[in-house]
């Protein structure tokens, strides 16, 4: 019997109605093992998928006045990802509570990062028809940290110097940015490729790497940690 009262108090939510909960922990291998005619979470994970992605688009888009389309999709990509949810999943350790047929608890199916992400989806749909749409939207952002919403320190936007580029270059109005390729060496195998960063037609750097993109990303690399610094800089003075 899962603990309801104990998850609820780790959860930071207490149900108006339970049986929303024991919904939104309720894997579809439960109801099939058992060939019960109950409700399993999948509705529920649509609902809370819809109202995740809505919030951290309303919550990006207000903190980032300037910022344009693709990079505020790039941003909320990283923060309703698979990963991400699995693990904000973690914190509640929902293995012990999710409930499984006994076939998947011992595959280890329970221990699976994508089924407790989506359980989380599924947790904010329950919230959200528990409650309303402000009680949910505070359960989410209280799931991110300021350096989560910020995500200058997140893999999957640091590793991107090109975004980032384009976020710095749109903020302080400089230009267009476009990528050149100057030259292409070497055999099939093992080629060279050396592009040109250029800002209004300006070029600003160059970069060689073993794919075009890789190149750009170089080619961006060196001209972002020039216009850091030079920012950097005109802040401080």
């Amino acid at each position: 019997m899962i603990a309801l009262a104990e998850f609820q108090k780790l959860l930071g939510y207490a149900f108006k109605n339970e049986t929303l909960l024991l919904q939104a922990l309720t894997h579809k291998s439960f109801i099939a093992e058992r060939q019960k005619e109950q409700i399993h979470n999948e509705r529920l994970e649509f609902l809370g998928d819809a109202i995740l992605n809505l919030v951290v688009a309303e919550k990006l888009f207000s903190d980032f006045p300037s910022l344009p389309e693709g990079l505020l999709s790039k941003r909320r990509a990283a923060l309703v990802n698979a990963k991400k949810l699995a693990e904000i999943g973690s914190r509640y350790e929902l293995q012990r509570y999710i409930r499984f047929g006994p076939g998947e608890i011992e595959q280890g199916h329970h221990l699976n990062s994508r089924i407790q992400g989506s359980c989380i989806e599924a947790l904010i749909g329950a919230i959200y028809q528990d409650s309303d749409f402000a009680n949910v939207r505070n359960w989410i952002l209280r799931q991110y940290t300021a350096e989560d919403l910020n995500l200058n320190n997140a893999d999957s936007f640091v590793a991107d110097f090109k975004s980032r580029l384009q976020e710095l270059v749109h903020k302080h109005q400089l230009g267009a940015i476009t990528y050149e390729l100057l030259l292409s060496t070497g055999p099939s195998h093992r080629p060279q490729f050396l592009i040109s960063l250029k800002i209004n037609g300006v070029e600003m750097s160059r970069a060689e790497a073993s794919s075009k993109k890789a190149a750009e990303q170089k080619g961006a690399e060196i001209f972002l940690s020039t216009l850091l610094k030079k920012y950097k800089e005109t802040e401080s003075a």
